[in-house]
């Protein structure tokens, strides 16, 4: 077997020996591994690397916490419990930023350093504290041929186990991927559009106060939805921001969600931040069940239909924390539609802080309630 992946309720670290030990012997030659843990575990986590090492003997992994892990079969959340993927083929170099390096140069360094001067993709996986957008500038400027996606850890720094079976912790870890396929990665929206997304017209120091010819806090009055059950909260609305050529292979916009932070009443403007630029465009937008969804299906639709010609074998999906059973109203949705389309593929993942994805000769980008899927081939 080329990949396993699992996803379990486990209470303690010998828990989770065990069923590494399990997932080792169905794996011929692995050549990289990763282990997401979510509940209680997040504490434990310096307590489970010595695990992972003895376990996956030589097999160099990332540890992960999120704020639930999944895999094709399931999801789980609010409870101890490990999801995880070990394959074989290709290469795969851990490596971990330390706290006395500084980003965002440092980052992408090792990135290069680690895939050397042939292409390949990394993952990447960052504390909330600490992490910026120029971060993903800085991995671009000094690995230009890496293709970049992860997201954030929950409760905790992530860890490293290199081959040779030493653990490094740091608030950016991650693994280098060279000598598969590159990954087909995607990304798709929890939100619909409640406004159309106007061109961006003045902005002041992150306050956005013209888009489309008017006032952007009247847009935003215009345009906010109200509750429809009486006596509950009104929809949270975020903005909506899309590069003018910024479009998906259905010719639809492309857009990056943001929260927004605060209102200017005299000015009539709407704090978003230094992500809002003149020329880019606008709108407001929703959390969504339905529209999460389908846009997970079209995502995996497109993906699956891109990967034609090539053997699939495995596949991450980064799902947002804002996503999950909180937002459908049930457990196991968005496993399920992945599971639908890609049937027995081993998938594994994570409920993250953040989510980043790539773009084709540009930085990656910070994703907000996105779900972020990267299918890997064997080389052609």
């Amino acid at each position: 077997m080329t990949a396993r992946s699992f996803c379990t309720s486990v209470s303690s670290p010998d828990g989770l020996s065990r069923v590494l030990r399990e997932i080792r012997g169905a794996v011929t030659s692995p050549a990289g591994g990763l282990v997401f843990v979510t509940g209680p575990l997040v504490a434990q986590l310096r307590a489970l690397a010595p695990r992972v090492a003895a376990a996956w003997k030589g097999v160099p992994t990332v540890i992960v916490p999120g704020a639930g892990v999944l895999s094709e079969r399931s999801e789980l959340e609010g409870v101890a419990a490990v999801s995880g993927i070990l394959w074989s083929g290709g290469q795969a170099t851990p490596f971990a930023l330390g706290d006395a390096e500084e980003p965002p140069r440092a980052l992408g360094a090792s990135i290069g350093r680690a895939l050397g001067a042939r292409p390949g993709s990394a993952l990447v996986f960052h504390t909330t504290e600490g992490f910026d957008v120029s971060l993903l500038d800085g991995i671009a400027d000094a690995a230009p041929s890496a293709r970049v996606f992860g997201g954030g850890t929950v409760g905790a720094s992530g860890m490293v186990v290199t081959a040779e079976g030493e653990e490094r912790t740091g608030r950016a870890v991650g693994m280098a991927i060279k000598g598969l396929a590159a990954p087909i990665v995607a990304a798709s929206s929890a939100c619909r559009l409640v406004s159309e997304l106007h061109p961006i017209e003045e902005v002041s120091a992150g306050l956005v106060l013209r888009l489309g010819g008017r006032a952007a806090l009247d847009e935003l009055s215009r345009c906010a939805p109200s509750a429809n059950t009486p006596g509950a909260p009104s929809p949270l609305v975020f903005a909506a921001l899309a590069e003018p050529d910024d479009v998906g292979e259905d010719g639809r916009p492309r857009f990056v969600i943001r929260p927004v932070r605060g209102i200017d009443p005299a000015r009539r403007a709407v704090m978003i931040g230094e992500g809002a630029r003149p020329g880019m465009r606008m709108g407001f937008a929703v959390r969504d069940a339905q529209t999460a969804r389908s846009e997970l299906e079209t995502m995996a639709r497109v993906v699956m239909k891109n990967a034609l010609g090539a053997a699939p074998r495995f596949a991450l999906y980064l799902s947002c924390a804002g996503r999950g059973a909180g937002l459908h109203g049930a457990p196991d949705a968005e496993a399920r539609v992945l599971r639908q389309r890609f049937g027995d593929l081993p998938i594994a993942g994570m409920h993250a802080a953040f989510e980043i994805s790539p773009r084709e000769g540009k930085p990656s980008r910070l994703e907000l309630y996105a779900g972020v899927l990267a299918l890997f081939r064997s080389p052609s």
